[in-house]
């Protein structure tokens, strides 16, 4: 389907469901109280396996709840298979920043096994409705939208048969994710889908039925992944897989006057991926959220996911949500400033936000300030070679 506006709802519509929030706690008290309980160690031996001993912070480090500089610090081992899984965020960051919206597009070449009549919103039916046949892929698919959350192996196991399997183009995917995940950051997302895919990487990734037997605690056979891996990329579409849906991404803003502002008092703007109540917190000033209708045109986003948000932002004291275009939002208002006629205003950087116009605070990082590239990194291991030594020194 065509990308459409987001319709405006009632505010009081967008409310959380009540196990999404007993399973993420939209606040940052819950994530650092979370924080506070990972075991690094535990988490490089076990972080596989769908019972492993994963962090669940994702939710809270993608809108900036917490930051990558605090779980480091928090780890206190900048060699941990933890802090390297972090630098891969810090990469995928760091190729948005440089790369801006060209991280929707093939990064290395065409993806194989493409099927030439696939559509960007083209995924099997029963991937996307979880009646597969195989039972890991199947409860992954139906948690997606029911709790906005998957481990991130069975988020490999899904890409992998969506793209190597049936064919399907990797944005259709990485749409579906970034839709329901309350953790999907536009870079991380599509540029895993990338990863997966063999678009944005050399080897691409697949996994057979004994890999998800191995890592869900399952005894499955007989299913189309139960093959050898030249039968998985070789043969035709499984059956199950050839029909094919085309997503239905309906977004949602709410429904708000417009925002009035005192061109007197300080202006401090926040985003969905900046909504860290300390930021400024003893300073004065009006607090604005914006939600822009094109990004979430583009991108669309659950109710759901935008329930998380709204409820997360609300932790920030005295914080007021406009639905608004920052450009046009802030123009007169820089203007004003520049005249000596209004009080400034101030956001923090982020890549999905980098048209916003105006001073900006640089967004926190462990690592990816060590890069001096003119250039985007083309590889993590570029990446990381140059700037895992920063790790110990973060900032």
């Amino acid at each position: 389907m065509a990308a459409s506006s987001p319709t405006r709802v009632a505010p009081a519509a967008l409310t959380l469901p009540t196990s999404v929030r007993t399973a993420f706690p939209p606040s940052r008290s819950a994530a650092l109280e979370r924080l506070a309980a990972v075991d690094a160690t535990a988490y490089a031996r076990t972080r596989n396996h769908l019972r492993g001993a994963v962090t669940r912070l994702s939710p809270y480090l993608t809108h900036g709840l917490l930051s990558v500089p605090e779980v480091v610090a928090a780890v206190g081992d900048p060699g941990s298979k933890l802090v390297q899984e972090l630098g891969w965020r810090e990469f995928f960051q760091l190729v948005h920043q440089h790369e801006g919206a060209a991280i929707l597009r093939d990064r290395f070449g065409p993806q194989p096994r493409r099927a030439e009549d696939t559509g960007p919103r083209q995924l099997p039916r029963a991937l996307v409705g979880g009646r597969t046949g195989i039972a890991a892929i199947d409860d992954a698919a139906r948690a997606l939208v029911a709790e906005g959350y998957v481990h991130n192996h069975a988020r490999m196991w899904l890409a992998a048969v969506a793209c190597h399997l049936a064919g399907a183009d990797w944005r259709a995917g990485a749409a579906w994710f970034q839709y329901h995940l309350l953790d999907g950051d536009l870079a991380s997302n599509a540029l895993s889908w990338q990863w997966v895919a063999g678009s944005g990487s050399a080897r691409p990734y697949l996994a057979d039925q004994a890999n998800l037997n191995r890592f869900s605690d399952r005894e499955q056979a007989g299913t189309f992944l139960d093959r050898p891996r030249e039968a998985l990329l070789g043969d035709p579409v499984p059956p199950v897989l050839r029909e094919t849906i085309d997503l239905d991404l309906p977004s949602e803003v709410p429904d708000l006057p417009p925002p009035t502002l005192d061109p007197m008092r300080p202006l401090l703007l926040y985003h969905p991926w900046g909504l860290d109540p300390t930021w400024h917190v003893g300073n004065d000033g009006d607090r604005w959220l914006l939600l822009e209708p094109a990004f979430l045109e583009r991108h669309p986003w659950s109710r759901t996911r935008l329930a998380w948000v709204l409820a997360a932002a609300s932790e920030v004291p005295g914080l007021q949500v406009a639905v608004a275009d920052a450009r046009e939002l802030l123009a007169a208002r820089l203007a004003a400033h520049a005249r000596g006629e209004a009080a400034p205003a101030l956001h923090r950087a982020h890549p999905a936000v980098a048209h916003w116009p105006g001073p900006r605070d640089e967004l926190p990082t462990a690592c990816a300030h060590g890069w001096r590239g003119a250039a985007a990194p083309r590889s993590f291991s570029a990446f990381w070679n140059e700037v895992r030594f920063c790790f110990a020194g973060c900032r």
